[in-house]
């Protein structure tokens, strides 16, 4: 890592504000080609790339990342004469151009790779950390990460990756939470800030999350190095973070934006709840 990040600041924005308005055609073709992509069983992936395709004519930034994304897998041909590599960073090429965060953060993963371009570490480290800054909650989460390493005390800022992270999650980002929640419940014991961010976790669909809450609610055993986060046993708590947790056994997409209407963390009592999601109620 670089001396000049030494006195390196971060101020955390959001990548959404970055995003030029979607054109409305271009976004009902990502829309649809997202809930193809859903879909449980076999992908019609042929139809994906289409829509997908057109979007991206259009400058709809999303499309354009998830179709790349989708070429580099293989999983949509490259457009007829051109090479699966080289249209992919094409794609990537336009989305800097466009100053898209997430541009920046796809660049940097192919520079770590030598995926159609030369490897080079040091070239990747600095677009994540363009993407980061910009407002990318991926680029957050890795060079955040990278500050919250306590085996590379060269780099160590414990308070600023952790400012990162929170970053990244407040976008939404699931891993962020998670990664937040064992870090105030390892490093400092904070189980408060633990059960906060584990919390957020589950909001935003991460299983291990829900799994964990699950597990903290059905101990109150200081010694139980593996589960204990200063809770009383609570088994209708248990119960819930159950249900959402084989919810998202059955529906890896799903959300909870309703958590503290199902399993709100204490103090707050349980309210009533008739066992449904409020995800399954929207339309998809």
């Amino acid at each position: 890592m670089n001396d000049n990040l030494k006195n390196f600041q971060f101020t955390c924005v959001q990548e959404k504000d970055r995003f030029p308005p979607f054109e409305p055609e271009a976004d009902a073709w990502f829309k649809e080609a997202r809930n193809l992509e859903k879909q449980k069983g076999k992908k019609d992936y042929a139809r994906i790339g289409t829509l997908y395709r057109q979007a991206a004519m259009k400058n709809h930034v999303k499309a354009m990342g998830n179709l790349q994304a989708l070429i580099a897998a293989g999983n949509v041909a490259p457009s007829q004469g051109q090479f699966r590599q080289q249209e992919v960073i094409e794609l990537v090429e336009r989305l800097i151009k466009m100053d898209i965060p997430f541009g920046y953060f796809i660049m940097g993963t192919y520079l770590q790779q030598g995926y159609g371009v030369e490897q080079n570490s040091e070239a990747a480290f600095q677009y994540m950390l363009k993407a980061a800054v910009m407002g990318n909650p991926d680029g957050q989460y890795v060079i955040g990460q990278r500050f919250m390493d306590a085996t590379k005390p060269q780099s160590y800022r414990l308070d600023l990756g952790r400012s990162m992270l929170a970053c990244s999650a407040e976008q939404g980002y699931a891993n962020a939470a998670y990664r937040l929640g064992m870090n105030y419940w390892v490093a400092d014991n904070n189980y408060s800030k633990a059960l906060i961010y584990f919390q957020q976790a589950t909001q935003y669909g991460d299983e291990r999350g829900a799994y964990t809450l699950a597990d903290a609610f059905n101990t109150n055993d200081p010694n139980n190095k593996l589960d204990y986060l200063g809770q009383k046993i609570d088994p209708e708590r248990v119960k819930r973070y159950q249900k959402i947790h084989d919810e998202l056994d059955k529906n890896p997409y799903a959300k909870f934006p309703d958590i503290n209407k199902i399993v709100p963390l204490p103090p707050a009592e349980l309210p009533e709840w008739d066992g449904t999601f409020e995800y399954q109620k929207e339309p998809q």
